[in-house]
């Protein structure tokens, strides 16, 4: 948790800035948290508390994306920065439905945490704590909300101008500032609204990993632009010592509140630790205008049970979920259950035609609690700036129809509209932004041969339900797993929880076998969330 400073307010985030990348001055965002007024004027992520005559206001960007928790007791409440210690104070277990929904889909939905009565702030909302309430309230939209799609023509107009703006006025304020460079579409969009003269000695950071075409395609933007490049080898991960990759995973969960794989946020936490502080400017949520899960979906005109469970098992349920094989019998068996009600619950609740509810199932439950978690596991640590979370970049393209977006056309349409150049310049999958502008059945033939291997790679990795072996989570999950083996009193906690079936665990520990990443990220999380 945390406690605010002598001025009755605090800031959670590095750096707090509006939609022009201005910083925002400390008594600005104090009467903004207490008024409620004008927070959809503050870019994400951003969250915030400012108390007066015995209340306090809590608030976070409009999106969400700045993840902050609530609990409420008898006669009481709190808030605060931390899941886990709210749970401690309210003496709180394990949320049996929430965690069985986030061993399939690797995060959380709606306002769960690990823990039972233990919520996450709502998206587009502030919480008020006085008289041992938590209430909850509205905020209002501003710019956030359109009334219709825009013309696709006057939508790459509008937002290839916006975001020409937005960065030459992101590196006048933050000129010292970090790109995160990769090799897909959304970090080549960003590039592409920097001029080409500011460009020249624009410091990029690249993570490079064994299966990742990243860092090939991010050395040949940088030397064409002129750009510093620097590269951040995961490969590094390999050398620590199992007690060191314990206390990795274990503090990361910690500190990151259990919201995505410890694995993964042990290895952001190690990748921040190889950086400085200087502000960093990422493309996070582009696949907003992307169509994020309309591959093999054809058009329907309205939700069904059955489109939802075959979205579930094809493209929600993670491609490395938690082996079944290690969980109770009960558990495993009502999780799935549980989270195939939740999604068609959730899906029924959207309405409309089929591939507008797979936006907004994007928009409204992976784009606020599985983005801004990655997103809240950085904003203490380093200032983040992203163009793509403009209010105008969000309402178009949530409301730009699926044929639009459908296949990245729209996004790529931007980048050629932006800089034909580099539109024209291959990704790390080997395609081409410009070959996905053609009208469908052409930019099938253009990108079947560049794509074809990595398609095959990829059904392959989903149907044996496996991650690449020499990924630096599997690094990280032999590492652990062989310290557990070490010290197996570790995992007494995990028993404890009765969510691990105790023959499994006993296997694990007496045998050779390493489970995949997600399975051991499971096991760390409940490690880190229910050791007293």
């Amino acid at each position: 948790m945390t406690e605010l400073d002598p001025s009755g307010a605090t800031v959670l985030v590095l750096r707090p800035h509006d939609h022009t990348f201005a910083v925002q001055d400390a008594s600005t965002l104090r009467k903004r948290i207490l008024s409620g007024q004008g927070l959809a004027d503050l870019a994400a992520p951003f969250a915030g508390a400012a108390a007066e005559n015995g209340t306090v206001r809590v608030a976070s960007d409009w999106l969400g994306m700045r993840q902050l928790y609530g609990v409420r007791g008898d006669r009481w409440a709190a808030t605060g920065t931390s899941a886990r210690e709210l749970a401690r104070l309210a003496g709180r277990g394990p949320d049996l439905e929430a965690l069985g929904v986030y061993r399939l889909v690797g995060h959380f939905l709606d306002e769960d945490t690990a823990f039972d009565g233990v919520h996450t702030l709502r998206a587009g909302h502030g919480w008020t704590l006085a008289d041992g309430r938590l209430i909850e309230s509205e905020i209002d939209a501003g710019g956030f909300r359109t009334g219709h799609a825009p013309r696709v023509e006057e939508a790459v107009r509008e937002l290839a101008a916006l975001l020409r703006t937005t960065m030459q006025q992101c590196l006048d304020e933050h000129p010292d500032a970090v790109l995160q460079l990769s090799g897909g579409l959304d970090t080549r969009l960003v590039l592409a609204a920097i001029p080409p003269s500011r460009r020249i000695g624009l410091e990029t950071l690249t993570l490079s990993a064994d299966d990742s075409g990243d860092a090939a395609t991010a050395a040949m933007l940088a030397e064409r632009y002129r750009m510093r490049h620097k590269v951040i080898d995961l490969s590094g991960l390999q050398r620590l010592e199992p007690a060191e990759v314990h206390r990795l995973v274990l503090d990361a969960s910690r500190r990151r509140e259990q919201v995505l794989n410890p694995l993964h946020l042990s290895l952001l936490e190690w990748v921040e630790e190889q950086t400085g502080d200087a502000p960093r400017i990422s493309g996070l949520g582009g696949e907003l205008a992307r169509g994020m899960y309309y591959a093999m979906q054809r058009r329907r005109p309205s939700v069904t049970p059955k489109l939802v469970d075959r979205l579930a098992r094809w493209r929600i349920f993670s491609l490395d979920p938690v082996d079944s094989a290690c969980l109770d019998p009960d558990f495993a068996r009502e999780s799935e259950a549980a989270a195939l009600r939740r999604l068609r619950d959730i899906f029924t609740g959207i309405g409309g035609d089929w591939l507008s509810a797979t936006d907004a199932y994007y928009y409204r439950q992976r784009y606020h609690r599985s983005v801004g978690a990655v997103i809240t596991s950085s904003c203490t640590e380093h200032t983040c700036l992203n163009p793509l979370l403009h209010p105008r970049f969000v309402a178009v393209a949530e409301a730009l129809p699926p044929d639009v977006k459908r296949g990245s056309r729209f996004n790529a349409r931007l980048v050629a509209a932006l800089d034909p150049e580099l539109a024209a310049l291959p990704m790390d999958t080997g395609v081409r932004p410009a070959a996905l502008m053609a009208p469908r059945p052409l930019t099938l033939v253009r990108t079947a041969r560049d794509q074809g291997t990595k398609v095959v790679h990829k059904t392959r990795q989903r149907l044996s339900r496996r991650g690449d072996s020499a990924t630096a989570t599997s690094a990280l999950a032999r590492a652990l797993v062989t310290h557990w083996r070490a010290e197996p009193s570790l995992l007494e906690p995990v028993a404890a929880t009765g969510l691990v079936e105790g023959r499994w665990l006993d296997r694990l520990l007496s045998g050779t076998e390493v489970p995949a990443p997600a399975t051991t990220g499971f096991l760390a999380l409940l490690e880190a969330a229910f050791t007293p």
